[in-house]
């Protein structure tokens, strides 16, 4: 049989984004955390599975860029993460959708502190939550800067969409 190392236990002694790892961290933001009913299926697998009511999905997207649309040396990054997930939140309102889910594609520094990336997630739990949406999944990787892009699903339940028409 072959020596296969023992997977290693989540703790905060590994304190950045490099040495807990794209797995370890997703695990770390989303144990525990609660899917709102129209999650059907949510992070952990190759894609999320929302609900649709009526058949017609409201979608958004935004990117958020380190230095250019937040600096963390103003804002913590709760703030940062709320901000991230806000701006796609009120989109989805302002078409008269209500808001369902948030998917979140993260590229950071190996060196960026979990803590930091922590706070991202909390802020973004928040407001979907305060929403009543799910953070039904994501992608993280490694990059030269933090990077925030945000995509939001919300629902019509039968009304039509309002446009800028």
């Amino acid at each position: 049989m072959p020596n296969v190392p023992e997977e290693e236990p989540l703790s905060d002694d590994r304190p950045t984004l490099g040495a807990l790892g794209e797995f370890g961290f997703i695990a770390q933001v989303t144990r525990g955390r609660v899917q709102p009913a129209s999650t059907l299926l949510g992070p952990g697998d190759d894609a999320a599975v929302v609900a649709a009511p009526d058949g017609r999905v409201v979608a958004t997207t935004d990117v958020l860029v380190e230095g250019v649309h937040f600096r963390l040396d103003w804002s913590t990054p709760e703030q940062i993460g709320r901000k991230a997930a806000a701006a796609n939140l009120a989109d989805i309102a302002a078409m008269g959708a209500i808001p369902t889910a948030l998917l979140v594609g993260l590229a950071a520094p190996a060196d960026t502190p979990i803590a930091t990336l922590s706070g991202l997630a909390d802020g973004l739990w928040a407001e979907a939550g305060a929403a009543g949406a799910g953070l039904v999944g994501g992608d993280v990787v490694a990059a030269a800067e933090l990077v925030i892009a945000v995509t939001a699903l919300g629902s019509l339940e039968g009304r039509a969409p309002v446009t800028r028409a």
